[in-house]
Order: C-alpha cells, then sequence, then structure tokens
C-alpha cells in the first residue's frame, strides 16, 4: 500500500466524518471573528483611532487571530492522530502497511496539507476584510502584491504549521490526544514560564526555544533575510526533526 493511499484515507475522513470536518469550518470562523474584534477594538485596547493606523498595522492587528488557528489545529492533530489508537483502526492500518516510518509520514503529510490550506484560506480572508475595513475608512489600501504584505502573510502562516507539527510528535510518543495536545501548548507557553527566572539564566535558553523564531520570521521584512533569519529558521527545523524522530522511533518501538 502506497503512502498515497493513506493520506486518500485520511481524506476520506475530513469528506464523510462531519465532525472533522465543522472542526475545521470553526477554526476558521473563530479565527477570522478574533481577528476582526481585535481590529474594532484598537481604540479599547491600544487608545487609538484605527484611522490613525498604517494598513501594515491593520493587517498585524488582525493577523493574531491566526494564534486560535494554532491552538485549534494542535487540537485537530492530536485528536486525528490518537482516533487510531483509540479505535483501533492503526491495527489494521500497520497490517497493510508494515513500514511504519511510511505510515507516519503519511500522517505528517497529511496534516501539513491541511493546516497549509487552512492557513492560506485564512490569511487571504483576513487580506479581504482588512481591505473592507481600510475602504470603508477611507484608508490607503493593502498593496496586495508588495513584498511587505506577502512576507507578513508568509511568516504568521509559519505558526499554525509549526504547532501542528509539534503536536503530531506528542501524540504519536505519548500515544494520546491529551499527550500531545499538553506537549505542543507546553511548548508554546514555556517561554512564560522561562521569563520568571532572571534574564542571564534565562537567555540562551529563551534562544532555543521556538517562540522567538517564530516572531523573528512572523516579522521578517524586506531585504530582512539575513543571519538571524536563518539561525531562527534552523531552530524550527530542529524541533521538528528532533520532535517527529522521537515520534517515529516511538511508534516502531510500540507492540500494537
Amino acid at each position: 500500500m502506497k503512502m498515497v493511499n493513506l493520506i486518500k484515507a485520511d481524506l476520506k475522513k475530513i469528506v464523510f466524518l462531519a465532525s472533522y470536518r465543522n472542526y475545521l469550518i470553526t477554526t476558521f470562523i473563530l479565527s477570522v471573528v478574533l481577528g476582526l474584534t481585535f481590529v474594532f477594538t484598537i481604540g479599547v485596547t491600544q487608545g487609538k483611532e484605527l484611522t490613525e493606523l498604517r494598513e501594515l498595522e491593520v493587517l498585524d492587528i488582525s493577523l493574531l487571530g491566526m494564534d486560535v488557528a494554532a491552538i485549534m489545529l494542535i487540537v485537530f492533530s492530536a485528536r486525528f492522530i490518537s482516533a487510531d489508537f483509540s479505535q483501533g483502526s492503526i491495527h489494521t492500518a500497520l497490517a497493510i502497511m508494515p513500514l511504519r516510518q511510511k505510515f507516519y509520514l503519511a500522517k505528517v503529510l497529511f496534516i501539513t496539507a491541511v493546516s497549509i490550506i487552512l492557513c492560506i484560506t485564512l490569511t487571504l480572508s483576513i487580506v479581504v476584510m482588512d481591505q473592507l475595513i481600510l475602504l470603508g475608512n477611507d484608508m490607503h489600501a493593502l498593496s496586495l502584491g508588495g513584498q511587505a504584505v506577502l512576507l507578513k502573510l508568509f511568516g504568521t502562516a509559519v505558526m499554525p504549521l509549526f504547532y501542528s507539527l509539534l503536536s503530531i510528535a506528542g501524540t504519536f510518543y505519548l500515544r494520546s490526544m491529551a499527550g500531545g495536545v499538553t506537549f505542543a501548548i507546553g511548548i508554546m507557553f514555556l517561554p512564560a514560564f522561562v521569563d520568571l527566572f532572571p534574564t542571564q539564566v534565562t537567555g540562551n535558553v529563551l534562544m532555543a526555544l521556538p517562540e522567538r523564531s517564530l516572531h523573528t520570521i512572523a516579522d521578517m521584512s524586506v531585504g530582512q533575510f539575513n543571519g538571524q533569519m536563518v539561525s531562527a529558521g534552523s531552530i524550527l527545523l530542529a524541533w521538528l526533526i528532533v520532535t517527529n524522530a522521537g515520534g517515529m522511533m516511538k511508534l516502531n518501538k510500540t507492540d500494537f
């Protein structure tokens, strides 16, 4: 059985099982609504009028809705993977596909595809909403072909994808939805805990955690592709390789 058949089987779950489909739709709606809420409450949160902001600032604020997408995708990924363990379907899948590495990679590729499609749809929808808001307030519209806008959208979309892949690793390693969610969200909020300690102790630790690298990529601008950006990308890639290697090793060693 080829990996593509495993991916097709997972796609059918999304198409035919309303719970997965409705969850992704809800993720989309909540992310857009939260982004718009941040924009329209700017007077309360920052004490500024909307018309005082530049178009890129409006985009920055509305893209905060992607934080919801990141958390929701963490839960979706863990739930989707853990269903194979809880329902026992992994026995059938592994009987058909004895190579467990291929089974693992098929799951990673499918969740990656779902996350990318959702992130693209979300970012495009947020841009359309921002354009309408800007035009409705007689403000300068976003330059849709501008590098600054495209880089901002790309950088912001990396975060939900990254955490969904961490969730996969945690779920395979701990063999439960709760384990996958706790692992990914724990990594997400770990910097807040580390910040409680003196800066001289936590400086290098924070640099090694993914949050700072994600912010670096999300805030990249035209001409900023430098050593710092390469370092941030390398740290994120290392996190994904190490955690998913651990998840794959656990799958290989588990006796089902």
